[in-house]
């Protein structure tokens, strides 16, 4: 867990001790992403293991007790349980451990994995079902809205691909070329008028799908991500471009959800897809993750085709 010195971990570890009793500290789970906003840890308790992670902000860390607090139970018992809350810095959350390790992780054949997402999209679907919002955007802990509340899906989307356009157009990361496929997206927002904002967890992707050895799928972690979004931002985040590479996978995901996309959101999604890809190359020339950007550029080469 990164830190701001020893005495905020050891403040830490003690809130710990206070609601499980007697622990040790395991294993350290942080991701190492540019800015540390957040840090996890495998803790050994008397009953068993879970996992403690703190946040940096405040923002994710409301949406993220807010979405396991109330939306992580429409995945039944294929999520962690949140197990208890810290209001104060540092901010943090414990979970309880889901079996498994992620699919990224796992050497499965080609029809395991198809099996997996096919599970994945079925779980995804209960998500989407769980309600309708009234607004789309992240949310504090207690459900109310965190910034200025957004209740128009065009604007929302707009808002979302003219923000990273920007930033790249002005610090020279996107060809025009490139910005012709964002401009060519933005022609097609229009199909987001009658959506309505759904529980989103908008990081849903092999990385933290949890597969057991034999390539059962058991279940989703990671909600900090998660908001009030369109569907289709459940649709995009897969970190290999599996989308472009391997559409069996694809297939089995949305057989799994058990619905076909209407050809307005098949349109919605190109637009998520180019959202992303864009993400990609922006937030990637940003942070030096440079392979990341590339593939967002090869992603806007590959979606620049299907948008003629």
């Amino acid at each position: 867990m990164r830190s701001n010195g020893d005495s905020e971990e050891e403040e830490l570890l003690k809130w710990c001790a206070s609601v499980l009793g007697s622990l040790e500290v395991v294993s350290d789970h942080s991701q190492p992403r540019p800015g540390g906003l957040s840090a996890t840890r495998r803790l050994r308790t008397a009953s068993g293991y879970c996992y403690v992670k703190t946040h940096r902000g405040r923002s994710y860390w409301e949406s993220e007790v807010h979405a396991y607090g109330q939306w992580a139970s429409a995945f039944g018992g294929f999520a962690p349980r949140l197990l208890a809350v810290r209001d104060e810095e540092p901010l943090a959350l414990i979970v309880s451990e889901q079996p498994g390790k992620p699919l990224a992780e796992a050497e499965l054949s080609a029809s395991q994995q198809r099996a997996v997402w096919r599970a994945a999209g079925g779980a995804l679907a209960a998500l989407h079902d769980l309600a309708v919002g009234e607004y789309f955007g992240p949310c504090r802990r207690d459900g109310t809205p965190a910034g200025t509340a957004v209740y128009d899906a065009r604007q929302h989307v707009s808002t979302h691909l003219e923000e990273p356009l920007q930033r790249g157009v002005r610090a020279g990361y996107l060809s025009d070329e490139e910005v012709g496929v964002v401009r060519a997206a933005r022609g097609l927002v229009a199909s987001f008028e009658a959506e309505r904002p759904v529980p989103c967890h908008r990081d849903y992707c092999p990385d933290n799908w949890l597969v057991t050895g034999d390539g059962v799928w058991t279940g989703v972690v990671d909600f900090e991500f998660a908001r009030w979004d369109v569907r289709v931002s459940d649709f995009t985040r897969y970190p290999d471009w599996d989308w472009i590479g391997r559409p069996d996978l694809v297939e089995a995901f949305f057989g799994g959800y058990g619905r076909s996309l209407t050809p307005e959101q098949q349109q919605q999604r190109l637009v998520a897809h180019v959202q992303y890809a864009l993400t990609a190359v922006v937030w990637g020339s940003d942070n030096s993750y440079h392979g990341f950007a590339e593939e967002g550029r090869q992603a806007l080469k590959h979606l620049d085709k299907l948008l003629r």
